[in-house]
């Protein structure tokens, strides 16, 4: 019942982020002062980018934890206890990662980096902000991933004491197609004033897709924003060996060039993404430690693919 309020707090908290009255963590010490860290795990192999698959390793904490939330402006922004600065110091640095192909039975191991990855979005102001985090990626930038392999992960931390597995399976990428476009390889023309969709057939055991939108420029892309989508049923009657996912285009400045990227999500990570259970629940997690207990987290698989699209008075 503990560990259900100090989630509770949590969230209340980051909810009441741009609220005035500020909460003193110690009037809840009677609630969890005697609650014992966690791990949170994802992992995600690429398939499009094998070297840039990604495991983070972070460790709960309370409110109360003084070394995580100390009350410091920490990096001289201004702004006191950001994601940029507790975010280091969450992550548990001491594991040792591998992931098997259980097809083949080659061995990618894992190392640490302190600039991993980032997460990238947009502010109330609708600047683009990046916020990097360490995590733990292969030790070879040689490393291939096959296609309908299960994959299998062991993670052992040395902090917790703790082994944790669990296997994914990698699906290819999607195909786009749509009869509102002409697709003419990687790419596609429509008006400013069009209203349109585009769709993606994949893997119909694939049920989830991660989508990122970048205007293209001479100088590099800039990000505008990302979402989740979820396959379309009403599609399935035109696709019936399929998983369908579409995007709607509208609305969109001329004289721009969209990226648009789609990533087909294993269905390990689309089941954590858009499951309404517990983060812990063993329906929603495939990870689990020595004991067989579920472990917060997912281990799965992207497998992405770009289309650019041209819009034009």
């Amino acid at each position: 019942m503990k560990k259900s309020k100090v989630f509770l707090i949590i969230l209340l908290a980051a909810l009441c982020v741009s609220c005035e009255e500020v909460l003193d963590p110690s009037e809840f010490e009677d609630e969890f002062g005697d609650y014992q860290p966690e791990l949170k795990i994802e992992g995600l192999l690429q398939q499009d980018k094998p070297e840039d698959s990604i495991v983070r390793i972070d460790k709960t904490v309370t409110l109360t934890d003084t070394d995580i939330y100390n009350g410091i402006d920490d990096d001289g922004d201004g702004e006191i206890d950001e994601e940029d600065e507790i975010l280091p110091l969450m992550h548990d640095t001491s594991a040792t990662v591998k992931v098997t192909n259980l097809n083949s039975g080659e061995v990618i191991d894992f190392h640490y980096l302190e600039d991993a990855g980032t997460i990238v979005r947009r502010d109330d102001n609708g600047e683009v902000i990046t916020i990097p985090y360490g995590g733990y990626k292969p030790v070879s930038d040689d490393v291939q991933l096959e296609n309908y392999a299960q994959y299998q992960i062991q993670i052992y931390s040395r902090d917790f004491d703790q082994t944790i597995t669990g296997v994914t399976t990698v699906y290819p990428p999607v195909f786009f197609s749509d009869p509102n476009f002409n697709i003419h390889g990687k790419q596609v023309t429509m008006n400013v004033n069009d209203q349109k969709e585009i769709l993606w057939i994949s893997d119909p055991e694939v049920t989830a897709y991660y989508l990122t939108y970048e205007e293209t420029t001479d100088e590099g892309a800039v990000f505008l924003g990302s979402t989740s989508r979820a396959a379309d049923p009403d599609l399935s009657q035109l696709y019936p060996n399929a998983s369908v996912g579409r995007e709607y285009l509208f609305g969109w400045d001329s004289e721009i060039v969209l990226r648009l990227t789609v990533e087909a999500l294993s269905p390990e990570w689309g089941r954590y993404i858009f499951s309404e259970l517990p983060i812990k629940d063993p329906q929603r997690t495939n990870l689990r430690d020595q004991n067989g207990n579920p472990v917060m987290g997912c281990f799965g698989a992207s497998a992405a693919k770009s289309i650019l699209i041209f819009i034009e008075e």
